[in-house]
């Protein structure tokens, strides 16, 4: 066998180790619970991103063999398998230094591919007149492949998630980890043509109607912002539970995203502070609607933000509500803007596949009240809840709750906290699951405290 077949077929190898790789990363979505001991599915997920390094590996591999066989040969032929080495270590050096940048490291996974896919043509054509054929059959298959993956629809997929360990997600100064507390996380992405067989074969994967309106882009940005909101304004209400801290402190009224057709597009920006309308300072997101009342669809309004140290002031127009036709507005979404009183230090383990979103907030500060605590405030419970936290310690409705529940069920959790007003939909998802809903923490304390196991 030639020495360029070896490097082709490592090649093809590295092309089939992809799309394998790309199908298990979305069947990992399935239900919860794989784990051993306080070592949960999520991470051993974490642990499968370093098998992405596989693929650059047999390309560099292959694109060496080439370079051998080419000692005397095409000197552009041997350049365009350097590059292709050169994007191979790259991409690979990408996957292990740098892992928080997954959609970085593909992106060098995708050139390099683009690459192979250029030194196969070129190797075809020399090998004779059938190389159009084979070279667009290949195209063809891979095309076929990526598309049934990854091709965005205007579909949005809501699945089952993992439950997350939240004494391994976060552990507090001078805290101890200890009891049983576990958040859950649903998976909310755009649907792909494969996902239609998914929800066929698979219980509570649910598709519809997304809108696309707002990049996909722009959605992380904003669920990366509550995530880590959450996390600061979470520990923060731990923190005053205790008596350790001044808890939230109202600072203004931040910008998450801006609307499609919005007057805003192009003055605002997402991640700008708003600090004041029409010269009257607003410190949240209700004295902000109070302000708007006194303006009329189409008029200017003079807004203060904060933008990168600076305040400029931006005069943009108003647009109708939709829902109601005589109410300004500028085609946001906002939410309140906080400082946190954070006396001691909460270290947070990152997760490839928790990128963003608010909805562990009541189960985090749980878990820091219990890290904090004398004692086990879950009295030998095993605790799985989701919800918001908002700065006075109530607890807000959260999204994809059936898919939530469906992951606790298949977990050993004795309870499972739910926002008040959501408990029927979870019970859609566990019948069986004993789900207890909450207004605010206290509720959660309370409850605990009442039905000790130990």
């Amino acid at each position: 066998m030639r020495a360029d077949k070896i490097g082709k077929r490592l090649y093809i190898a590295g092309y089939g180790l992809a799309a394998i790789l790309s199908v298990a990363g979305e069947l990992i979505w399935l239900g919860d619970p794989v784990r051993s001991g306080d070592i949960y599915w999520i991470d051993r997920i974490q642990s499968l991103i370093y098998l992405l390094a596989f693929v650059p590996l047999l390309w560099l591999c292959g694109a060496a063999v080439g370079i051998a066989a080419e000692r005397r040969g095409s000197r552009r032929l041997i350049l365009l398998r350097l590059l292709v080495a050169a994007g191979s270590v790259t991409s690979g050096v990408a996957i292990f230094q740098i892992p928080d940048h997954l959609v970085l490291s593909l992106l060098l996974l995708v050139i390099t591919l683009l690459l192979t896919l250029v030194d196969g043509i070129v190797s075809e054509r020399r090998i004779g007149s059938r190389w159009i054929l084979r070279s667009s059959f290949m195209l063809l298959v891979l095309l076929v492949i990526a598309a049934g993956l990854f091709w965005p629809t205007p579909y949005g997929v809501t699945s089952p998630g993992f439950t997350l360990n939240m004494n391994r997600y976060a552990q507090v100064e001078e805290g101890i980890p200890k009891g049983s507390i576990e958040g859950v996380l649903v998976i909310e992405r755009p649907a792909f043509p494969i996902d239609w067989l998914y929800a066929a074969l698979l219980p509570s994967v649910h598709i519809e109607k997304r809108d696309t309106s707002i990049s996909i882009g722009d959605m992380q940005i904003a669920a990366n912002n509550q995530r880590a909101d959450a996390n600061q304004v979470s520990s923060a209400v731990a923190f005053q539970k205790l008596g350790i801290g001044r808890g939230v402190i109202p600072t203004g009224v931040q910008i998450m995203l801006i609307m499609e057709d919005s007057p805003a597009e192009g003055k605002l920006q997402p991640g700008d502070q708003i600090l004041a309308a029409n010269g009257h300072a607003v410190m949240s997101a209700a004295e902000l609607a109070e302000e708007m009342k006194n303006v009329r669809p189409g008029e200017e309004v003079e807004v203060k933000v904060m933008r990168s140290g600076e305040e400029p002031v931006i005069k943009v127009k108003t647009m109708s509500s939709g829902e109601e036709p005589d109410r300004a507005v500028f085609g946001l979404q906002v939410e309140n803007r906080v400082k946190a009183d954070l006396p001691k230090k909460v270290g947070f383990r990152s997760y490839l596949v928790y990128q963003g979103g608010p909805s562990h907030g009541a189960i985090l500060a749980l878990t820091l009240i219990n890290q904090l605590t004398p004692g086990d405030i879950t009295y030998g419970n095993s605790v799985a809840g989701t919800g918001t936290l908002e700065a006075d310690g109530s607890v807000g409705p959260i999204g994809g709750i059936e898919q939530k529940a469906y992951a606790v069920n298949k977990t050993d959790a004795d309870v499972f906290f739910v926002p008040a007003g959501q408990e029927e939909d979870a019970r859609k998802g566990a019948p069986n699951l004993n789900i207890v809903p909450v207004r605010t923490l206290d509720e959660m304390l309370e409850w605990l405290k009442a039905h000790p196991r130990t």
